[in-house]
């Protein structure tokens, strides 16, 4: 299943069958609280995926100014 389809579905379910417990081996869970843990994982994904950005342009200007002390000095 991709994570778009999981939110089509969750919100065509029914507001009360989204919390109904569904037993999975080792741990219950519902519709809900999977939900609210994918939403957290795109959040926090988004978050690292921005940091990825950030870090590579910070290495980039690190990298750029040792080439520039090499060249200089």
């Amino acid at each position: 299943m991709k994570l778009h389809e999981f939110y089509r579905r969750f919100e065509d379910t029914p507001p009360p069958q989204r919390f109904v417990l569904v037993e999975f081996t080792p741990e219950p869970s519902s519709l809900f609280v999977i939900f609210q843990r994918l939403t957290r994982v795109k959040a926090q994904k988004k978050y690292y995926e921005e940091q990825e950005v950030h870090l590579l342009n910070q290495a980039e200007i690190a990298f750029e100014k040792m080439e520039n002390k090499k060249q200089n000095g």
